[in-house]
């Protein structure tokens, strides 16, 4: 008998195809700025962030057809890349300097968001983590199960950057729209 994944979706008597893949070269243009800057909300800079976003294309690209929700997935691919990357920057031994992140990312930051960036970077890392999703119109049902951790334990952890956001920014004369 066949898997009902081989099988063509029916309406009737009319067969319809499943949904075709999204085109990688148009996901790509359309997505690496975004990705770029969901990973920065992680306190990643501008290279960091670049550098991980195109790890991340570049592991989607050979399964692309067989990636089921391309943004999440990638988002989800781009964080663990930029903290492998820390890992591996926080290992005992000679440490190289910090990037220069004026190097060319196609991310060009307004002093708000700067001020947002530099804000999240202050964060514990899962309240970081958590923003990060929710700035990119993820709901808290998303989010638990893309960090493995309980719809509760989101709600919880964005009520408390919320409001540690919100007295960084007033304090700096800085407003966040989603805080």
């Amino acid at each position: 008998m066949a898997d009902e994944t081989d099988l063509p979706h029916r309406t009737g008597q009319v067969a319809v195809a499943p949904p075709v893949p999204q085109d990688f070269s148009d996901t790509y243009r359309r997505e690496m700025p975004l990705l770029t800057r969901f990973v920065m909300k992680h306190g990643a800079g501008p290279q960091e962030a670049a550098d991980a976003a195109q790890e991340a294309f570049a592991a989607a690209y050979p399964q692309w057809n067989s990636i089921r929700f391309p943004a999440r997935w990638l988002r989800t691919v781009a964080a663990r890349a930029y903290f492998r990357a820390r890992l591996r920057e926080d290992l005992p031994g000679e440490l190289p300097e910090r990037r220069d992140d004026s190097l060319a990312t196609g991310i060009q930051l307004g002093e708000q968001e700067r001020e947002v960036y530099e804000a999240l970077a202050q964060l514990p890392s899962r309240q970081r983590q958590v923003m990060a999703w929710f700035y990119d119109h993820y709901t808290p049902a998303e989010i638990a199960e893309e960090l493995g951790i309980t719809q509760e334990a989101v709600r919880q952890n964005l009520h408390r950057a919320r409001a540690t956001l919100k007295t960084r920014l007033s304090r700096r004369g800085g407003s966040d729209d989603r805080a």
